[in-house]
């Protein structure tokens, strides 16, 4: 990972705990983005799950901006709070 994918990777993956409880397990270069997977946190070990998982994707433009200006845009917060908020409610049920 260079400079600018690692302080974005640490945007979302703080997003992500922060709000959702969750956290930021790969983050993959594509031509266009990255395909985030996000796992839960804080489940059980014994529990099926703990395999739960959400992938997305994000385009680099949107990455380059968090990176720029140290907070991720507001396309990016939306999704990931649309997205993350279902992984939550399904660990939780």
């Amino acid at each position: 990972m260079n400079p600018e994918e690692t302080a974005g990777f640490k945007l979302l993956d703080e997003y992500a705990r922060t709000r959702h409880n969750c956290f930021l397990a790969e983050m993959n270069a594509r031509k266009t983005g990255y395909l985030l997977c996000f796992r839960p946190i804080g489940v059980r070990r014994d529990s099926a799950k703990r395999y739960s998982y959400r992938y997305l994707e994000i385009e680099r433009d949107d990455l380059n901006v968090a990176t720029f200006t140290g907070a991720l845009p507001d396309s990016v917060t939306e999704m990931l709070d649309r997205e993350l908020s279902s992984l939550s409610k399904e660990i939780a049920n």
